[in-house]
């Protein structure tokens, strides 16, 4: 009868050992679960991060090189360079750019936009531009809300 009773205890303790296991099993995978949503997701703001600097330096570029020609004697040429520096500097913002960008010639705040956009005097190509350079400014944005959110 005491070996019967010693394996009933061996065979108790084996039970609670494999239970205690398990639980820690199930501890161990939710930790690397959590472990791996949190790198998964320091990878994607690093990935955004990078995105939008490339973007950005790109953009700088294009800019700095229509900047150094200074001008041109074809008025046409001069209003063609003057509108892509205009949209190269809505495109970077006034946190990159802010003296470029309170100098009202070259970019204009957001709300003026929103007016031009939707004053119906202006011709519709000039309407459809500030509303082209108002989404761009929401989509940089939210690239950047995404960045510090990750």
């Amino acid at each position: 009868m005491a070996v019967d009773e010693l394996n009933l205890w061996i065979q108790t303790a084996v039970a609670v050992a494999a239970v205690a296991a398990a639980i820690i099993a199930l501890v161990v995978s939710a930790k690397d679960r959590q472990n791996a949503r949190e790198i998964a997701a320091e990878d994607r703001r690093a990935a955004l991060e990078h995105a939008r600097l490339m973007f950005d330096l790109d953009v700088l570029t294009r800019l700095s090189r229509n900047l150094e020609r200074g001008g041109h004697d074809d008025k046409s040429v001069s209003r063609d360079m003057g509108a892509e520096a205009a949209a190269l500097i809505n495109a970077i913002g006034p946190d990159r750019l802010p003296v470029t960008w309170s100098d009202r010639r070259k970019a204009s705040l957001d709300d003026v936009r929103e007016w031009l956009a939707d004053e119906d005097k202006f011709p519709a190509w000039k309407r459809d531009g500030h509303e082209v350079l108002l989404e761009l400014r929401r989509v940089a944005d939210r690239i950047d809300e995404l960045i510090k959110r990750e």
